[in-house]
């Protein structure tokens, strides 16, 4: 029972960055795991708390990306192989696998509670972890981690959107050289 939750939990993570929160259905869902429809509730009291747990374990992959690169590379390496691979058209092309934020953000907004707080503390640990790349004061630090994010979000978002390749690659070129200015303006802790 557990491992099946576990892969009911991590389809759902993709299919929620895949479709939104509104295009994931628990019978399409269960399909993809190979479940029956029928067994979704002795796994999760509700369609929220499964959104919950999947948008922790979303957000878990993508902060143990940066972890896992700091303790292999450093920080300043980690930090730009991070904005490299976040704004690159591979992101932008599979949304399946890529940020939730830029995935689902905006749908989170209109869920439950238990949705909002899973969201909020995966996107405070995801700025944590990208302010851990600086060693500048905490505030400063945590300060140019939201201004980084959100500039790269918004850059995906954007170009998602589009449809169109050249737009596509100047809108993520334009968020390179913001977030370079951004990270220029503090100080990374070396490698």
């Amino acid at each position: 029972m557990a491992r099946h939750h576990k892969e009911i939990v991590a389809k759902a993570a993709t299919l929620l960055r895949e479709r939104g929160i509104d295009g994931l259905s628990v019978a399409d869902l269960m399909q993809a795991a190979g479940l029956t429809h029928g067994g979704f509730y002795r796994h999760f009291s509700s369609k929220d708390a499964l959104v919950a747990e999947a948008t922790t374990a979303a957000f878990a992959s993508f902060v143990e990306r940066i972890e896992r690169g700091i303790a292999k590379n450093g920080p300043a390496s980690a930090l730009r192989e991070y904005v490299a691979d976040y704004l690159s058209l591979g992101h932008v092309a599979n949304s399946a696998v890529g940020c939730p934020i830029a995935a689902y953000g905006t749908d989170v907004a209109r869920q439950g509670a238990s949705v909002r707080e899973a969201y909020a503390e995966g996107l405070d640990r995801m700025c944590s972890a990208i302010a851990g790349c600086f060693a500048d004061p905490p505030a400063r630090s945590h300060r140019l981690a939201r201004e980084i994010i959100s500039t790269m979000v918004g850059a995906v978002v954007t170009a998602r959107a589009t449809g169109d390749q050249q737009l596509t690659k100047s809108y993520l070129a334009a968020a390179r050289a913001t977030v370079d200015q951004l990270i220029a303006r503090g100080t990374l802790k070396p490698n």
